[in-house]
């Protein structure tokens, strides 16, 4: 994760430029189609990367295993009578769109290892992409505020639960970048995100690719 290498890299920032755009295009669309036109009214129903993409995000992204893109503002008064269940949904559009980058990368990759037309540098780009993906989508379903996972949580979890994850929304950022900066400062020897991410990522790869 740590010693990148040039097709590594070339896979990731391919993989990270369609992944955060279409991660952010997902929830700008899908707040429209509820009846949010902040996204439009905001520029962000493109798929213009220039939208979407955080310069600074990117680069972290792309060094560092980790980074983001611009939110997409919402309005979710908008969403009335449905405030909470249009905010999971909008929520969900995100991780769901790099699930299924990763799917169609991953299920090319199966297709051309079976007629085996594919040398190891395309490989291992591919391979990239659709990892990174499949990253993105569970790494953003962690309930941890800002990710999307943490307002999926509050709005599908019991009052007494959600209220508490509310209460507590600041001390969940702190948590996130403590264990992000952990496993960069350790360059993963200690990464708890990575050994809580890596089982289902693993399971996931091996599902698609028929291994």
């Amino acid at each position: 994760m740590y010693n990148v290498s040039l097709e590594t890299l070339l896979g990731r920032a391919i993989g990270l430029l369609i992944g955060f755009t279409l991660h952010e295009f997902a929830h700008a669309w899908t707040a429209d189609r509820l009846g949010d036109r902040t996204p439009y009214n905001q520029g962000r129903l493109t798929l213009d990367p220039r939208a979407h993409i955080d310069p600074i995000g990117i680069a972290l992204a792309l060094l560092a295993g980790f980074g983001w893109a611009k939110p997409v503002p919402i309005n979710p008064r908008a969403f009335y009578p449905n405030e909470t269940r249009g905010l999971v949904l909008v929520s969900l559009a995100g991780p769901v769109m790099n699930l299924l980058i990763g799917i169609v990368v991953g299920l090319v990759l199966r297709a051309t290892l079976a007629a085996d037309s594919l040398n190891n540098f395309t490989y291992n780009v591919l391979y990239t992409i659709m990892l990174f993906n499949l990253v993105l989508f569970l790494f953003n379903l962690l309930p941890f505020s800002p990710l999307d996972g943490y307002k999926i949580a509050v709005g599908v979890l019991p009052w007494r639960y959600s209220n508490d994850l509310v209460r507590y929304e600041r001390e969940t950022t702190f948590a996130l970048l403590l264990l992000l900066m952990v496993g960069v400062i350790t360059r993963g020897r200690l990464d708890v995100l990575w050994a809580i991410l890596g089982p289902p990522l693993t399971a996931l790869r091996n599902l698609i690719l028929g291994w």
